[in-house]
C-alpha cells in the first residue's frame, strides 16, 4: 500500500495491485524512438500491470503499523511476511497468464529482494525468507526462460522495462520521494539510459521521453482517508479503510 498526504492533511490509500495497474499503462505507450519496446508486447505489458499480483490477499486486509495507527506502507512490511507471497504471486501468474509474465514477475522480486536488503530485511526471519525465495525462484527462472527459448539478453530488456515502469508508477501514485530510484530504461541497442523526473501542479516531466505519444495520461483509483484517523487495532483500520469513499485520479506525463 501506498499512502499519500494531500494539502488538506487528508490521505490517499492506493494499493499495490493498482499502483502495478499505472505500470502496465505506461509499458503500453512505451517505445519513443532509441527506446526499447515491450517483446513479447502484451505478455510484457501484462507483467507490468500485474507484477503486485503477490499483494492481492494482503490489500483485502491490511497489516496495522503501531507506530503510525495507519495500515503498513509495503516498504514497512518484512520479506518473512511478503516472500512467501510473492512466490504465491509467480505461481499465480504462472496459471493465470503464462510462462513469460511469471518469469518477469519472479525476476522482478529477485530484482526487489537483491537491491533492497535493507528495506526487506527486517530481523533474521526476513533474511531467511529472502534466501528461500531468490534460492528457489533462480531454479524456477531457469526453467521458465528454458522453455521459453528466451535469450538472457531478451529476458533482461523484459524485465527492466517492469523495473522502470514499476518505479515510474510509484512516483505518480506516490510521488517523487516514494520511488527511492527509477533505475535505468532499456534501450533499443542493449544498453541503458537513466530517467530525470521532475514534478509540479500535478504533471510529472520526464527527460529523456521514452513513451510513444506526445503525452501520457494515467488512471487509478485510491481510497480518501481522514488525515487525523488513527487506528490501534487492525479490524477496526481495515473496516474503514473498505468503507473510505474511492476517488479516481489521474496524472499527465509530458517531456521534461
Amino acid at each position: 500500500m501506498l499512502l499519500r498526504t494531500l494539502p488538506d492533511g487528508s490521505r490517499l490509500a492506493v494499493s499495490q495491485p493498482m499502483h502495478a495497474l499505472v505500470s502496465g499503462q505506461m509499458a503500453r505507450a512505451w517505445g519513443a524512438p532509441g527506446f526499447a519496446l515491450p517483446d513479447p508486447f502484451e505478455e510484457v505489458v501484462t507483467a507490468c500491470a500485474q507484477h503486485d499480483v503477490a499483494w492481492m490477499g494482503w490489500e483485502t486486509a491490511p497489516t496495522l503499523d503501531p507506530s503510525t495507527g495507519l495500515p503498513h506502507v509495503f516498504r514497512a512490511v518484512g520479506a518473512s511476511h511478503h516472500a512467501p507471497m510473492w512466490a504465491d504471486g509467480v505461481a499465480r501468474a504462472l496459471a493465470a497468464w503464462g510462462p513469460w509474465v511469471a518469469l518477469l514477475v519472479s525476476r522482478h522480486g529477485s530484482l526487489i529482494y537483491g537491491s533492497y536488503t535493507d528495506r526487506h530485511q527486517l530481523d533474521p526471519a526476513d533474511a531467511e525468507a529472502v534466501a528461500h525465495y531468490l534460492d528457489t525462484q533462480a531454479v524456477l527462472q531457469r526453467d521458465l526462460a528454458a522453455g521459453l527459448g528466451a535469450s538472457p539478453a531478451r529476458v533482461e530488456t523484459a524485465s527492466a522495462l517492469v523495473a522502470v515502469t514499476d518505479a515510474l508508477s510509484l512516483a505518480v501514485c506516490g510521488g517523487i520521494e516514494t520511488m527511492g530510484g527509477v533505475g535505468r530504461a532499456p534501450m533499443a541497442d542493449g544498453g541503458r539510459t537513466k530517467l530525470e523526473l521532475a514534478e509540479s501542479d500535478g504533471v510529472l516531466r520526464i527527460s529523456p521521453w521514452p513513451f510513444h505519444p506526445a503525452e501520457v495520461t494515467l488512471h487509478w483509483q485510491a481510497r480518501r482517508l481522514d488525515g487525523a484517523a488513527r487506528w490501534s487495532e487492525a479490524a477496526a483500520m481495515q473496516a474503514a479503510l473498505a468503507a473510505a469513499p474511492s476517488v479516481a485520479l489521474s496524472a499527465r506525463l509530458l517531456p521534461g
